[in-house]
């Protein structure tokens, strides 16, 4: 497949997506040097959320689209190498979920994610989330990405370093006092992928229609099947080579086309936040009414 070109002018792929920059990327303050997962706020759909990787304290952090941090969140218990931040409705509103799933090595036997009522995206706090304990039914995989289908369906997207990408899916219903093991839904590739198509982040549309995943160079769109199995779309691939982006790490899909990245700080360049502008089917991207909090 012919790659479209990220440029300041959208260029159209052969199968008629494109995308094009919205706004230059913008430096991210260096307590965002290692950046890691992004979501777009369900309350305040001008925030989004961000985290760091393993080695930082436990904050959320609440960005606006020039990159000012606008709250700090931090959430408890805490255990294990953060990778990736989704949002979902959920029986609390508006929920974050945070996978804590890291594992260069591939020697954690248990790995965990988070959930949380979406917090207020202003100031600074703490929120206890809770905490949902995994085992992988074919060893230790080194995970990044997650994302979240309607409603409480949780899926993760290896990272492809030693065996294939491969999508698990936690088995209905969510569990906090339970070990669960994931379910395998398909591989995307048939063996390990090259550092550069590693795979750093995964989002979902609202409606659970269609996910995004993205690479270190280049962001992919699926279908989404009955039986929950990605399909590649008609949206296809995009060439994100052109941002330059120091160590590209996290996704999120936004209102009207909007999809949303983050970078890593790597070799002397800033962390960065960038938006982008894609031409798809707009249904795809229709952004409900703010989502309340849980009531006080």
């Amino acid at each position: 497949m012919t790659l479209p070109m990220v440029t300041a002018c959208a260029s159209p792929s052969p199968d008629g997506s494109e995308c094009s920059l919205d706004t230059p990327s913008v430096a991210l303050p260096g307590e965002l040097r290692e950046t890691s997962g992004v979501t777009v706020s369900m309350r305040d759909p001008s925030l989004v959320w961000t985290h760091n990787d393993q080695g930082h304290a436990p904050l959320l952090y609440a960005l606006d689209r020039d990159g000012r941090v606008r709250a700090r969140i931090e959430v408890s218990p805490s255990n294990g190498d953060w990778e990736d931040v989704a949002r979902g409705r959920c029986d609390l509103g508006a929920c974050l979920y945070i996978a804590a799933t890291g594992d260069n090595e591939e020697r954690r036997d248990l790995i965990s994610f988070y959930r949380l009522a979406e917090p207020e995206g202003e100031g600074e706090g703490s929120v206890e989330a809770e905490r949902y304990r995994m085992v992988l039914p074919d060893g230790p995989r080194d995970i990044e990405a997650m994302y979240v289908l309607p409603t409480d369906q949780i899926f993760f997207v290896t990272k492809g370093r030693n065996h294939p990408v491969t999508v698990y899916r936690y088995p209905s219903p969510l569990r906090s006092e339970a070990i669960v093991t994931l379910v395998e839904v398909q591989r995307l590739t048939s063996g390990p992928v090259a550092p550069p198509r590693m795979v750093t982040g995964a989002s979902a549309t609202l409606d659970g229609n269609i996910v995004a995943i993205r690479t270190y160079q280049s962001l992919e769109f699926f279908s989404v099947t009955g039986g929950e199995r990605l399909l590649e779309s008609d949206f296809g691939r995009v060439d994100l080579r052109p941002l330059r982006e120091a160590q590209g790490e996290g996704i999120g899909f936004g209102a009207n086309g909007t999809i949303v990245l983050t970078s890593e700080s790597a070799g002397g360049v800033a962390p960065s936040l960038t938006f982008l502008s894609c031409d798809l089917n707009p249904a795809v991207f229709e952004q409900p009414e703010p989502t309340p909090g849980p009531a006080a």
